[in-house]
């Protein structure tokens, strides 16, 4: 039985109430986060395996590819939210920038593992870090404008999370997509057609370089009918966004333990393949489990939606967002006890990250959009674009600090990498560090910033209160 808030969310799906969004446009607007997931989290949780174990390159300059493409989105996000904030054309402000970012983007995913044969390490890390900063040039123009979008669709704080909520949906097929399929692309590319793990990887890149760019032209033709926002009375510069954001408390507080829990999830995509293939011995069969693994979670964090929704309205965003960083910490910890034999455990883990990974990523995109809707009641100016540009960087920053401490870690301990995609035997040193630092240190950190959630204070009433003192 579903609580009767529950129902009430559901039945609201098929009888809209007055002034309410269409179903088809949330949808529309949810779709978009397909191939955004793909942009965000095939590299974070491929790349670094592909670069150490298919291309040869060294860990540590590895990692330096991904800090660097990803320093680069410090500048290219707010650009990306001024540009936004600024544009008039008949199709919006954000729409044409969300269908040119995501087909550029689409480009050079291809390109990041249709590689040319490069011998030279120095070489390799030139034309690496030059596709994946040009990649994240265009998952800049679409993930800002992107984002933003959803604080300009509606000023309901409640429909705002219904808004999330289908967007988390669709990040979830995201996740099965880019965390999923594209292992099992490579696996049967190289097993069950007898051809090499380069060209396995080359088939993947091609396979979802189509996806995003159809999930591109979806957002842009379902979010047709979302009225958005006329251009406000002011547009801000690059360094005026730091004023803006440093002026929203709430918003502070909020990037902030956002970036400690980035860089918990950058070691978690960046480690999820290396602790299966050497902390839980799998070897390639790790290209077996992880889809497996990915699709329980995604299913989970789907099947959770409308409760996170009920708890969110019952008990409040923030202590749900609480919760579920707390919980997450200590769902993962039973992975000590996992083996190739004991599987089963994985997948009950896999379970409970669903639930609570997407529990605090919904309530982490829902508070954000009050924090914009606090910025524009307090200012009368429509922001969205820089704070949400703000958010963006932190989030892709965070998750590139977490995935180059990760491969830095391996450079140290000594790990050794091979370029014909095989799994070279490493030390027990350096399998007990990886368990260490793909266990441990993410739940420290996600606990750890609740003690800087504890400093937000804004609520709905809060919200209401601004907006009637302001009218």
């Amino acid at each position: 039985m579903l609580p009767n808030n529950n129902r009430g969310f559901l039945d609201s799906l098929w009888h809209r109430p007055a002034g309410r969004l269409p179903v088809s446009t949330y949808f529309g607007y949810g779709v978009g986060q397909i191939g955004g997931q793909i942009l965000r989290d095939t590299p974070a949780l491929i790349l670094p395996i592909y670069m150490t174990t298919v291309l040869g390159m060294e860990a540590a300059l590895a990692g330096l590819v991904i800090i660097i493409a990803k320093l680069w989105v410090v500048a290219a996000d707010p650009l990306a939210g001024v540009i936004s904030d600024r544009t008039v054309t008949r199709w919006g402000r954000r729409r044409p920038f969300i269908l040119c970012g995501g087909l550029l983007a689409a480009c050079c995913f291809v390109m990041l593992f249709v590689v040319p044969d490069i011998q030279t390490q120095m070489v390799l890390f030139l034309y690496m870090t030059a596709v994946y900063v040009l990649l994240n040039t265009g998952y800049s123009l679409f993930a800002v404008p992107y984002l933003t979008m959803a604080t300009e669709m509606s000023d309901n704080p409640d429909e705002r999370t219904t808004i999330m909520s289908f967007r988390n949906a669709a990040l979830s097929v995201g996740l099965v997509v880019a965390g999923a399929f594209a292992p099992k692309i490579v696996a049967y590319v190289t097993q069950d057609l007898g051809a090499s793990p380069r060209v396995g990887y080359e088939w993947m890149g091609w396979s979802l370089g189509a996806v995003i760019a159809l999930a591109t032209v979806w957002v842009f033709a379902g979010t047709a009918r979302a009225a958005g926002r006329a251009v406000g009375e002011k547009s801000v510069g690059l360094l005026e966004q730091i004023r803006i954001a440093w002026a929203n408390k709430p918003f502070v507080i909020l990037i902030t333990a956002n970036i400690i829990q980035y860089i918990s999830a950058g070691i978690g995509y960046a480690g999820g393949f290396f602790f299966m293939a050497y902390g839980l011995r799998l070897d390639f069969e790790v290209y077996h489990v992880i889809p497996v693994w990915i699709i329980i979670i995604a299913l989970a964090s789907i099947a959770s939606m409308p409760l996170l929704v009920w708890a969110a309205a019952r008990y409040g965003k923030m202590r749900v967002y609480k919760w579920c960083l707390v919980l997450y910490a200590l769902s993962i910890q039973p992975y000590w006890f996992a083996t190739a034999d004991s599987l089963w455990i994985v997948w009950l883990i896999a379970a409970a990250i669903g639930l609570f990974n997407g529990g605090f990523i919904l309530m982490s995109f829902s508070v954000l959009t009050d924090t914009v809707t606090y910025d524009r009641i307090c200012s009368g100016i429509s922001r969205e674009g820089a704070l949400s540009s703000i958010y963006s960087a932190v989030d892709k920053v965070g998750n590139a600090i977490g995935s180059a401490l990760f491969l830095a870690v391996l450079s140290i301990i000594g790990f050794v990498e091979s370029a014909d995609g095989s799994f070279p035997e490493q030390t027990d040193e350096v399998r007990q560090w990886i368990m260490i630092f793909y266990i441990v240190v993410p739940a420290l950190l996600h606990t750890g910033s609740i003690f800087i959630l504890n400093r937000y204070h804004l609520s709905n009433e809060d919200l209401r209160v601004e907006g009637d003192q302001s009218g």
